[in-house]
C-alpha cells in the first residue's frame, strides 16, 4: 500500500492540477514546472518555424520572393 501511495503522490500526473504530481503542487514546484514547459514549447515552435522556412525556401527556388511564415497566437 505504501508503494501505491508514493506513486500516486510523487509520480502519477493528475490532469485536474495541470498534469503535475500532487507533491509538486504541495511543495510549490508548479510555477517552476509550468515555466519550464512554456520554455520548451516556445523552443519547439521556433524550431518548427525555422524548419518550415527551410522547406519553403527549397520550394520557392532562387530569385523568388521570400514569404515569411509566422504564427499568430
Amino acid at each position: 500500500m505504501a508503494d501505491y501511495i508514493e506513486h500516486y503522490n510523487h509520480v502519477r500526473l493528475h490532469s485536474a492540477i495541470g498534469y503535475l504530481a500532487p507533491a509538486d503542487k504541495l511543495y510549490g514546484r508548479d510555477k517552476e514546472i509550468f515555466k519550464e514547459r512554456d520554455q520548451k514549447l516556445e523552443t519547439a515552435r521556433e524550431q518548427r518555424r525555422i524548419k518550415r522556412q527551410q522547406v519553403y525556401a527549397k520550394i520557392e527556388g532562387p530569385g523568388e520572393p521570400y514569404i515569411p511564415l509566422t504564427q499568430t497566437v
